[in-house]
């Protein structure tokens, strides 16, 4: 990883934390932010069914911690074998390390909220866990894959409010902990810890020279100047010939 990617992931590490600090500040000492908190939370408990809310919850909170958790690991263990480290160290220190920023937060009521909640170590634990699958998996994460990704991160959030856990500003934080932990880990590790395919970001150069089958440079003009002449296009006095 090139310095300049490093400084890109350490910029959004801090735009991130500045995100945290904004989301628990206007939620919590705003008209505007506990409204629409309130409002979110109403829509989601009064407008989807019970029957939909409850399952939901137990999925999000201790479903998927518990079945995502030994599947880092052993994504984990697996890269590592095949020597991507990098990967493998990011893969597991980024939802350890937000579960444990999460409890710490709320323990110590960093933002003077009063209340334990935010933001939500469930939520961040859940997150964090989808995105050390993403790292670790042994393939390069497709658009599709993102998508379902993003489907399941959605999933977790909604199921942390679905019935009564928390507010969506816990979830929010939640949110916003994790991609900050995240950026700083791939800051700090660089190496091949992204794992994003080609067609979600713009193809490297040398990719593409990879791909291309076609011989470069003085040894291609040679090899056309070398080829036979049933090989090449007719010239046009041929055609006329």
């Amino acid at each position: 990883m090139q310095h300049r990617e490093r400084l890109r992931w350490a910029g959004l590490a801090v735009v991130a934390a500045l995100g945290l600090v904004a989301a628990a500040l206007i939620s919590t000492r705003t008209g505007a932010g506990r409204w629409l908190d309130d409002a979110v939370r109403d829509w989601v408990l009064n407008e989807l069914p019970g029957s939909f809310r409850r399952p939901l919850s137990d999925i999000a909170r201790p479903l998927v911690i518990v079945a995502l958790a030994p599947v880092v690991v052993v994504l984990a263990l697996l890269a590592f074998v095949r020597r991507s480290w990098r990967r493998a160290i990011a893969g597991v220190v980024v939802p350890a390390a937000a579960t444990l920023l999460a409890l710490e937060v709320r323990v110590q009521d960093v933002f003077g909220i009063g209340d334990d909640a935010f933001p939500s170590n469930h939520a961040a634990a859940g997150l964090g866990l989808l995105v050390g699958v993403a790292i670790v998996w042994p393939r390069r994460v497709t658009r599709r894959g993102l998508v379902a990704l993003a489907a399941a991160g959605f999933g977790v959030g909604l199921g942390n409010v679905s019935w009564y856990a928390h507010l969506p500003r816990d979830v929010v934080g939640s949110f916003l902990l994790v991609v900050c932990v995240t950026a700083f880990v791939l800051a700090v590790l660089g190496g091949d810890s992204p794992n994003i395919a080609d067609d979600v970001t713009a193809a490297r150069p040398s990719a593409k020279a990879a791909d291309d089958p076609r011989p470069t440079g003085a040894r291609s003009e040679g090899a056309e100047r070398a080829a036979p002449s049933a090989l090449q296009e007719p010239t046009e006095r041929q055609t006329r010939a």
